[in-house]
């Protein structure tokens, strides 16, 4: 008999088949209106139904100097009131049909987003349809929704949650100077400047159907895509064609940024941008070889077998190969933050003070160690194995695999979860570690380390000595054979800078 797991794999993996196969059949079945694309899968025997409305807009749309401007329009909409009632009565509105109207803007893409019994379809499309074409603009809710971004930048991430700070500062220093180079949320300076009027012209700007991909998916009755699409006909036509983007910055040496806070541990984050995507046939190898590096939240990859496992350094230690939506809070792929241009990371997190340079170096040893060595055979084998399986769970929900699929139309290529099941059984050992030793370095590369006391930390990285490790219990031969290269590896920082945690993200 299967075991749980199993079973719960191999429905998932039936109802992604399922759903591609509506999808290929039903969207291209569409006539979308002008400049609007739709994405549509029906399944008679689910009674739930997935809406998401996908705008490619988002923070790279801000203007200079009104940075926030995206994500704030996206919240008068999402969260704030219509013109036919205030924001409480549209929340008590959807209370009954256990509802919400949820949004979020990323770089590139805003999505608003919902899922609801068939039977209360039609109530939940009516209010949907309202917060987006009739938006209040109430100027209440404009300050509430001001207010609650800047009390996410000043508060949450300077203040309460070390975590997200570290990984909002390493994106934003791999691209800076760049279009993705600050918060999605805006940054301070951006955000106080912002007016109603900037709202509400931002609005009219790019809230168009030639920006706009429908996803549908579930037990919608007949001739439901069909009627979204007209009453969404409202939105202006608008004009086709993204934002372009220059392309991303070439890092040059080995740079640090130390955010100087009050806090009682070290995290350390290290990356630099990557030339493709998920679209480029490259991207699968070198999925396969980080996953082996350090999969999200899993137990498989080095990373976390050696600094956590072998030497109890810390609680988690992964990479990635594209951005990640808030790592500390998913433990699966998010969809619906597509992004043109990508990056390598890799998180530390939480680390004791006093071990934080050896993690350091012990994180850049694996990187290095993956590039030169690659993977053996039997690790190819078992780590292929575990990304087919594993991937298929990515799909669980009707909302992520509607999801997932207007972001492959984003990307312009096939479903992006039938194309992990294509491309990695042809994969071979050498394709891997080819992609490895292509992306994978740690000559040049951003790093940004949250920590008090940086001036310590600064003369500690200029110095550059070793940093033996003590344990409080017996090693392993193999572990302390390695320490001795790990513990002298150089570091060699080209440039160093201290930024009191009070400066980041306002401007």
């Amino acid at each position: 008999m299967r075991n749980s797991k199993q079973i719960l794999v191999a429905l998932a993996l039936a109802a992604a088949a399922a759903f591609s196969a509506n999808v290929a059949n039903v969207a291209n079945a569409q006539t979308p209106s002008p400049g609007m694309q739709v994405v549509a899968a029906p399944s008679s025997g689910s009674p739930l139904v997935a809406v998401r409305l996908l705008f490619a807009v988002g923070s790279i749309h801000d203007p200079a100097g009104k940075e926030g401007l995206a994500a704030l329009t996206a919240q008068m909409i999402g969260q704030s009131g219509t013109a036919k009632r205030s924001y409480s009565q549209l929340v008590e509105a959807l209370y009954p049909m256990a509802a919400a109207i949820d949004s979020n803007t990323d770089r590139e893409v805003t999505i608003f987003y919902g899922q609801v019994h068939r039977d209360t379809l039609a109530d939940y499309t009516a209010l949907l349809e309202e917060a987006l074409l009739h938006p209040g603009f109430a100027q209440a809710d404009f300050e509430r929704n001001k207010e609650q971004l800047l009390a996410y930048l000043t508060t949450t991430l300077r203040s309460s949650d070390d975590e997200l700070l570290g990984l909002e500062m390493i994106q934003d220093e791999i691209f800076a100077r760049h279009p993705y180079g600050h918060p999605a949320e805006g940054t301070v300076a951006g955000l106080k400047s912002i007016t109603l009027d900037d709202v509400k012209s931002f609005y009219r700007q790019h809230y168009t159907r030639a920006n706009l991909t429908l996803g549908v998916a579930g037990g919608y009755p007949a001739g439901y895509v069909e009627q979204l699409q007209k009453d969404l006909a409202a939105l202006p036509e608008g004009q086709g064609g993204r934002k372009e983007l220059p392309p991303a910055p070439k890092v040059t040496g080995r740079n640090f940024h130390l955010i100087e806070k009050e806090t009682a541990s070290v995290g350390v984050h290290f990356g630099y941008a990557l030339p493709i995507n998920r679209a480029d046939p490259d991207y699968y190898p070198l999925m396969v070889a980080n996953s082996f590096l350090g999969e999200h939240r899993t137990f498989h990859g080095r990373l976390q077998q050696q600094l956590r496992q072998a030497r109890g350094l810390n609680y988690g230690d992964y990479s990635y190969v594209e951005y990640w939506l808030t790592p500390p809070r998913t433990s699966k792929p998010t969809p619906n933050v597509p992004r043109r241009e990508q990056f390598f990371s890799v998180w530390l997190r939480p680390l004791v003070p006093s071990t934080a340079q050896f993690a350091l170096r012990d994180a850049l040893y694996e990187v290095q160690r993956m590039r030169d060595k690659g993977l053996t055979q039997a690790e190819f084998e078992l780590t292929r194995e575990f990304l087919l399986n594993y991937s298929k769970l990515w799909g669980q929900t009707l909302q992520n695999r509607l999801g997932f699929q207007m972001d492959s139309r984003y990307y312009g290529m096939p479903s992006y979860l039938d194309e992990i099941q294509s491309r990695l059984p042809k994969l071979t050992l050498d394709d891997v570690n080819r992609a490895a030793k292509k992306y994978f370095q740690t000559e040049n590369y951003e790093a940004v380390i949250v920590t008090a006391k940086a001036a310590d930390w600064k003369a500690t990285l200029e110095k550059d000595l070793p940093s033996p490790m003590k344990y409080n219990s017996q090693a392993e031969p193999e572990v302390l054979e390695a320490d001795k290269t790990i513990q002298a590896l150089p570091v060699k920082p080209t440039s160093i800078e201290i930024v009191p945690v009070g400066q980041v993200f306002e401007k």
